[in-house]
């Protein structure tokens, strides 16, 4: 359940990213304050998800051995 919430965070991060880069509501300096945190909570939830996709596979392969 909470990768899921996870994934939907990633993809509203980069949604908000890219609305602010090609249809812009703001000018200047708050559009590229917009589009950083919208690709620095991409980049958070992303590493969150492979984070989380890594202890599973280190798991199940320690309990394979």
């Amino acid at each position: 359940m909470y990768l899921y919430l996870n994934y939907i965070g990633m993809l509203v991060g980069l949604i908000i990213a890219l609305i602010n880069i090609f249809d812009p509501q703001f000018e200047g300096f708050m559009r590229w304050v917009i589009v950083s945190v919208g690709l620095l909570a991409c980049i958070l939830h992303l590493k969150i998800i492979l984070g989380k996709k890594r202890n599973k596979a280190v798991k199940e392969n320690g309990t394979r051995s």
